[in-house]
């Protein structure tokens, strides 16, 4: 069994350092779901929660009692919580199938579709052209949807050939990806 050695805390560790780290276990779970309440995102809780902790240390003074804490972090945590609301006020997002009142995007994001279909294509036949005919013959149809055994059975090679080619052009476009 290892045991874990116990470091003695730094010179500069102080009271107030004692004081917020009680405060963080003692209120970290309050904190969330105070904010979970107050329809902040889970996901941005936890940082928010880090923010509440970071003011009550910046402010640690002005804490009188530690018993008071509750309600002092409270009113921060509801601070930060209507600032955190007024600043996502201001960011936009549009949810994809929702927003039939902006056609113009909707075109937009069928042009830029388009484009990346087509610079796909272009990359797949400039892939094609690379690789031997016999390994393109293996490709093909297998990009059209063919299984392993019925192309070995319509070039008359074996099926372990067809994964070995089918292999050599993955391990090709590997090579292709990182150039």
């Amino acid at each position: 069994m290892a045991t874990i050695p116990l470091h003695p805390p730094p010179a500069n560790f102080t009271a107030a350092h004692a004081l917020l780290g009680r405060l963080y276990l003692e209120h970290r779970a309050f904190l969330r779901r105070l904010l979970l309440g107050q329809a902040i995102p889970s996901g941005d809780v936890d940082d928010l929660v880090q923010d509440v902790f970071l003011t009550a240390w910046r402010r640690l003074e002005c804490l009188v009692m530690p018993e008071q804490a509750r309600p002092w972090l409270l009113v921060i945590g509801l601070n930060h919580a209507r600032n955190h609301r007024k600043l996502a006020r201001c960011e936009r997002e549009v949810l994809v199938g929702l927003s039939e009142d902006l056609p113009e995007q909707e075109e937009a994001e069928s042009v830029g579709l388009f484009v990346q279909a087509a610079y796909g294509m272009f990359r797949l036949k400039r892939f094609l052209l690379k690789i031997g005919p016999r390994i393109r013959a293996v490709v093909v149809p297998y990009l059209e949807g063919r299984s392993i055994r019925e192309i070995a059975e319509a070039l008359g090679i074996k099926t372990k050939t067809a994964y070995a080619r089918l292999h050599l052009a993955r391990e090709h476009l590997k090579t292709l990806a990182l150039a």
